[in-house]
C-alpha cells in the first residue's frame, strides 16, 4: 500500500467526523486543487468516509481575514467564507491536530500563509506564531516533508524539552516578500531541524543588524540553499549580517548548491564553509559588487550559472533596458572572477528568461527584437577573460507567459528556432576561442 494513502475499509460505518471549521476550511483550499480534489471525498460536508482514498496532503494555515474585516473569500466561483476563530490561528491548528490522529497521519505540506490572494496584512492576533507552537505542530505531523512560512510574525524562544529531535525536511521556504513586519525572529526555529534538503529564504533587507552569539541549541544539515534579498539601498550591511546569521545557524558540511542574488563578502564566507560545495547560481539584481575574498575553495566547487529576466512586450520588446538587462547578467559575474575562484570555475550557464507579456504577436517575431537589443558584448569578454580554466559556457532559454487569473507563469515550449537564433546572435557577437564553447538549450528552470 502506498505510503501516502489512508488505509481503506469496505465498512460503509467506518467514518471519521473532523470539526466542522476545519472542513470549511479544507474545502475552500482545495477548490482549486482538481488532483487533490480527485483523491478526497467528503459527505454531508462535515464526514470523511475512511472507505474512500482520502488524501490529505496540504494544510494551509492560517485562514486570516483582513483586518477588522471578521472574514475572509476567496475570489472564486466556488468561493468559501471563513469566519475568523477567537483565539490564535496557530494554537487553533495545534488543538485540531492534537485531536485528529488521521489528520496527523495524512498531512505531507504545511503552509503557513494568509488565503490565496488576500492582502499580506492580516490581524496580528491571528497571524503570530511562537516557536513553541510551532514545534508542537511539527511534532503532531509524523510525515510533514515540506513546510513553507511568510507573512506570519515569528516570535523566537526556546523549544520545549520534549520536542522531538532529529526531524527532517525535504524542503523549508521562510518568506518576508508581502510585509516587512513578518518573521523578524526566524533563525531559532532551524534549530529543531536535523536536516532540510533545500532551504529557500525570500527576505526583505529590514532584518536585526546583528545575530546571538549564543551557540543554537543545533544546526540542521542543509543540501541546497536559495536566498533572495530584497535590498532598498546599496549597503552591504543587511546581507552580510544575514550570511553570518546563515553561517551560525546551519550546517554548511553538506551543502551541494548555493543561489544568491546578491554577491557580497557574506556570500563568500557560505562558500569557504561549505566544503561539499559543487555549484554557484547567482540571479541578476545584485549589481556589480565587491571582488571576493575566500579562505578556502571547496574543492568540488566548479560551475557557475547566472539568471536574467527579459520582458517582451507587445508589439517589440518594448523594454529600453533589454541591453543594460544584459549587462546585469555579466556584471554579477564578475566579482567571482577574482583569485582563487577564477582558476577553479570550468562551467558558466547563463539561464535566459524572455517573458512575453502578449502572444497575440509571434513569440519567434519578439524574441529576435530582443536579441537585436543587445549591443554590448565588450562586457561578456571581458568577464570571461577573468576564467582561467573556462571549458563550457551554456546559453540556455526558457519562455514563460503569464495568464489572466493564474498566480503563475505558465512555460511555454521552447523551438529549434529559438535555439538557432541566440547560437547565431552569440557567435556574431562573441570571439572565435569563447563562441566555440558555447552550448545552447532549452532550460529546464
Amino acid at each position: 500500500m502506498p505510503s501516502d494513502r489512508l488505509p481503506l475499509s469496505n465498512s460503509q460505518n467506518d467514518e471519521v467526523k473532523l470539526p466542522q471549521e476545519l472542513v470549511d476550511k479544507v474545502i475552500g483550499e482545495l477548490h482549486g486543487d482538481t488532483e487533490s480534489l480527485k483523491r478526497c471525498s467528503l459527505v454531508a460536508k462535515s464526514w470523511l468516509p475512511a472507505s474512500s482514498a482520502l488524501l490529505l496532503r496540504r494544510v494551509r494555515w492560517p485562514p486570516c481575514g483582513n483586518r477588522g474585516s471578521g472574514c475572509a473569500r476567496h475570489s472564486s466561483t466556488h468561493s468559501c467564507t471563513y469566519t475568523l476563530p477567537s483565539k490564535n490561528s496557530f494554537a487553533l491548528c495545534l488543538e485540531i491536530l492534537s485531536s485528529s490522529p488521521r489528520l496527523q497521519s495524512s498531512v505531507r505540506e504545511l503552509a503557513c500563509l494568509p488565503p490565496h490572494g488576500l492582502p499580506g496584512r492580516t490581524d496580528e492576533t491571528h497571524s503570530t506564531l511562537g516557536l513553541i507552537t510551532f514545534v508542537g505542530i511539527v511534532d503532531h505531523l509524523p510525515h510533514l516533508e515540506v513546510v513553507d512560512i511568510g507573512c506570519v510574525t515569528l516570535r523566537a524562544g526556546s523549544p520545549p524539552s520534549s520536542a522531538r529531535t532529529g526531524r527532517a525536511l525535504k524542503k523549508l521556504s521562510i518568506s518576508n516578500t508581502g510585509d516587512r513586519r513578518w518573521l523578524w525572529e526566524f533563525f531559532p526555529l532551524l534549530s529543531i531541524f536535523a536536516r532540510v534538503q533545500h532551504l529557500v529564504f525570500a527576505m526583505y533587507d529590514h532584518f536585526p543588524s546583528s545575530w546571538s552569539s549564543d551557540p543554537p541549541a543545533s544546526k540542521p544539515e542543509v543540501e541546497i540553499l536559495e536566498c533572495s534579498l530584497i535590498q532598498d539601498h546599496p549597503s552591504t550591511s543587511y546581507s552580510d549580517s544575514f550570511y553570518a546569521g546563515l553561517e551560525h545557524h546551519l550546517d554548511l558540511q553538506t551543502l551541494r548548491q548555493l543561489t544568491s542574488d546578491t554577491v557580497q563578502p557574506g556570500f563568500a564566507r557560505i562558500i569557504s564553509s561549505a566544503p561539499s560545495l559543487e555549484s554557484l547560481s547567482l540571479r541578476t539584481g545584485g549589481g556589480r559588487g565587491r571582488p571576493l575574498n575566500f579562505d578556502t575553495i571547496p574543492p568540488r566547487l566548479s560551475s557557475v550559472d547566472v539568471c536574467g529576466t527579459f520582458p517582451i512586450f507587445q508589439g517589440s520588446v518594448g523594454f529600453p533596458g533589454t541591453n543594460n538587462l544584459w549587462i546585469q547578467i555579466w556584471d554579477t559575474l564578475e566579482p567571482i572572477t577574482a583569485l582563487p575562484l577564477r582558476s577553479v570555475l570550468v562551467d558558466i550557464s547563463v539561464k535566459f528568461f524572455p517573458l512575453p507579456k502578449d502572444t497575440r504577436r509571434t513569440l519567434y517575431s519578439s524574441y529576435e527584437t530582443m536579441l537585436s537589443e543587445i549591443t554590448d558584448w565588450h562586457t561578456p569578454v571581458r568577464v570571461l577573460d577573468g576564467f582561467e580554466r573556462l571549458e563550457s559556457i551554456t546559453f540556455g532559454i526558457r519562455f514563460s507567459v503569464w495568464k489572466v487569473g493564474s498566480p503563475i507563469y505558465h512555460p511555454l515550449r521552447v523551438h529549434g528556432r529559438h535555439l538557432a537564433a541566440m547560437r547565431e546572435a552569440v557567435e556574431k557577437g562573441l570571439p572565435r576561442r569563447y563562441a566555440d564553447l558555447v552550448h545552447v538549450r532549452a532550460a529546464e528552470s
